[in-house]
């Protein structure tokens, strides 16, 4: 009867042991990992033309790592000025995926001033989704295209 017992006791131990390593690799597979790496990502601006693409010279340099992160370009006179000015940009929501050179933000903009742009990116508003890679090429605008050109590990 004691050795029922025992034997019992062994078998019992045994499988609770079983199950919480189960359980203990369940959780396991549910951990985030996370990457450290940070990558600074050019996109370059292209325009289209009988079927060839063309850099334009311009480019957008990203910190995988950094949000609201602005930029600004000169744009002609339009509705605020008439007069060539700036015009600022931001991207926040920035994630870049190694394996498949992808990079994806969301664009705020264009403001007219650094401290408008910054507010605009803070709170989030009327942004634009957006996703290059370094294989095909993004239309941004009707006759604007962005593509990724480097990838730097930092």
């Amino acid at each position: 009867m004691i050795k029922n017992k025992l034997t019992k006791i062994t078998f019992a131990l045994i499988f609770l042991i079983g199950f919480l390593s189960c359980n203990e690799d369940d959780d396991a597979s549910t951990d985030v990992v996370t990457d450290d790496t940070t990558w600074t990502i050019t996109v370059g601006a292209f325009t289209l033309d009988n079927g060839t693409y063309t850099a334009t010279g311009n480019e957008l340099i990203f910190d995988s790592k950094q949000e609201c992160q602005s930029w600004n370009r000169s744009a002609q006179g339009d509705n605020h000025d008439s007069e060539t000015h700036l015009h600022y940009n931001a991207a926040a929501n920035v994630l870049y995926n190694n394996s498949s050179v992808t990079f994806s933000w969301t664009e705020y903009g264009p403001e007219i001033d650094q401290s408008s742009i910054d507010s605009t990116c803070s709170n989030g508003t009327d942004g634009v989704d957006k996703t290059v890679n370094d294989t095909s090429y993004y239309q941004d605008k009707p006759n604007l295209y962005l593509k990724i050109i480097s990838v730097v590990e930092n």
